[in-house]
């Protein structure tokens, strides 16, 4: 019976000294409008092994697909942090969803958070994106 307390307790030992992520709890996500651009905020109620996180969007311009848009380094527990959103625009898109990955320090990724919210261009928004278009041929 001690032999195989010892063994678990060593076995504990090296899981934990080769990183392995205890993981992250979130506070909260929010994608939220503030004028013309989306802001995604979140908060680690717990963040260990975190390497960084990653955010990712979705619109109807992505066909389905989550699409990079920020890496952001870990900052610490109860630190918020906050995304401005500007590229949004460029799109015509009736729902904007996000998604916050983390990737921890041995590789491995998990999806904590998702959020989608319908979010259309002011028409003064879109006619400067099709102008910019027009001029990046």
């Amino acid at each position: 019976m001690r032999c195989l307390w010892l063994s678990g307790l060593i076995i504990g030992w090296l899981l934990g000294a080769w990183g392995f992520p205890v993981g992250v709890e979130l506070a909260f996500f929010k994608v939220t409008a503030e004028g013309n651009d989306l802001v995604v905020t979140w908060q680690a109620n717990r963040e260990e092994g975190v390497q960084r996180y990653e955010l990712r969007r979705r619109t109807p311009a992505s066909k389905g697909r989550y699409v990079l848009i920020a890496q952001i380094a870990p900052q610490g527990v109860g630190k918020p942090y906050r995304y401005v959103d500007r590229q949004v625009y460029k799109q015509a898109a009736d729902e904007v969803a996000y998604q916050l990955w983390v990737i921890y320090g041995n590789g491995t990724a998990q999806l904590l958070a998702e959020q989608a919210v319908n979010y259309t261009p002011t028409a003064v928004r879109r006619t400067w994106g099709s102008i910019k278009a027009m001029f990046q041929r």
